[in-house]
């Protein structure tokens, strides 16, 4: 063999050692980045139920009798007061589950956030919370500023929710 088939030779093996380890270090990094991604999923869940958990305490401890029995009216019926109440209530939890549809928590699974649309839009069955539901959808609709960060998949299960609830459907 000759010196030059030898530094090929070695060359090549060399070139096979080299990719060897980047590919190794590939996989090295891959497994990281599995964990770090399952491990903020995991923060991000636990975050998003504890905002939630606080926006119902909050909601507990701010309601009062009357308000219940209130809220059971028509949204237009209320004080503006309880007008602040529903929506504040309504945008808390909508921009949690608008920040968890955005990030792509539980794989945008359609159940999961249709089903949480529905239980605040029942809110112990208020007839204000759908009527300001109703209220926030035509606004939205008539806005010619859209917001970009609201995916319009987003939007549509929250009337998927509403047409559940009360059994009529949007003429989109």
């Amino acid at each position: 063999m000759e010196l030059i088939e030898i530094a090929q030779l070695v060359t090549g093996i060399a070139t096979l050692v080299v990719a060897s380890v980047l590919i190794w270090q590939m996989i090295i990094q891959k497994r990281t980045l599995d964990i770090a991604h399952n491990d903020a999923d995991a923060n991000m869940s636990l975050l998003a139920m504890e905002s939630r958990s606080e926006q119902n305490r909050w909601f507990y401890n701010n309601v009062t009798e009357e308000n219940l029995k209130n809220l059971k009216k028509n949204y237009e019926d209320l004080s503006e007061k309880e007008k602040l109440f529903i929506q504040t209530n309504f945008m808390n939890h909508t921009q949690v589950l608008a920040t968890e549809w955005r990030l792509g928590r539980v794989d945008r699974n359609e159940g999961y956030y249709k089903n949480t649309f529905k239980r605040h839009m029942r809110l112990g069955d208020f007839q204000a919370a759908r009527d300001y539901y109703l209220n926030f959808r035509q606004n939205r609709l008539q806005s010619t500023d859209k917001n970009p960060l609201v995916d319009p998949n987003f939007h549509k299960l929250g009337e998927k929710a509403y047409e559940e609830i009360t059994g009529k459907k949007f003429e989109n």
